[in-house]
């Protein structure tokens, strides 16, 4: 009888031992899989979040504006460089004084070319656009003005070339270029060339002029 109690005691420890790290074996499978669950869950929610970080900021560095993942269809800013005016006073005025050269080349060959005047301004005008990365009316204006105040010294320098010519053919004696370029007002007088000098200035305020009125225009209705 005995005997059967001990045994009964046994096997009562025993299933009591083996329920009992049954249910701890258990208790750290559940933690163990709640552990992972949660490491697993940690890391997609990681991953999601860096995704969506990298791309909202994609989207923000191509200018879209996203909400909640919905594109609401505004294009990316242009970048609007600013213009550089003073630059382009420069290139101006270098290309007037290019078209100026040629305007004191075609009078010294005895012709007058309205279309010279064309070439000074739209120089002119080539050189503002160049250097200011811009074409507007505050470059048109400039290049008028630069052509206009151009034509007078290129004028005046044909004319000398012209006197000088007429000296060497019916004078003798030895004149130079310098000398007729100082005192060509004298000569002008006494040969009453000074109609022929507004004349041709005229020819080319009027070409310059009206080559202008077209470039203001066409500034004038890109700005609307």
């Amino acid at each position: 009888m005995d005997s059967n109690m001990n045994n009964n005691v046994d096997n009562t420890t025993n299933y009591n031992t083996t329920d009992y790290n049954n249910a701890n074996n258990n208790n750290a499978n559940y933690n163990n899989a709640n552990y992972n669950d949660a490491n697993y869950a940690n890391a997609n929610y990681t991953n999601v979040n860096y995704t969506n970080a990298n791309y909202n900021a994609g989207n923000y560095n191509m200018g879209y504006n996203n909400v909640n993942g919905m594109n609401t269809g505004y294009a990316p800013s242009p970048v609007i460089e600013k213009p550089h005016r003073m630059r382009g006073v420069l290139g101006a005025l270098g290309g007037a004084l290019l078209g100026g050269v040629a305007w004191t080349l075609i009078g010294c060959l005895g012709y007058v070319s309205g279309y010279i005047a064309i070439l000074i301004f739209i120089l002119a005008n080539g050189g503002y656009k160049l250097l200011s990365k811009k074409s507007d009316t505050f470059g048109v204006i400039v290049s008028v003005i630069f052509g206009l105040i151009t034509i007078i010294p290129a004028t005046y320098c044909s004319f000398a070339f012209s006197v000088l010519k007429a000296l060497k053919e019916n004078l003798s004696g030895h004149f130079t270029y310098g000398e007729v370029l100082m005192d060509l007002p004298m000569y002008m007088d006494r040969y009453d060339w000074w109609g022929d000098f507004w004349g041709n200035l005229a020819q080319g305020y009027i070409f310059t002029i009206v080559v202008a009125i077209f470039f203001i225009v066409d500034a004038v209705k890109k700005r609307k």
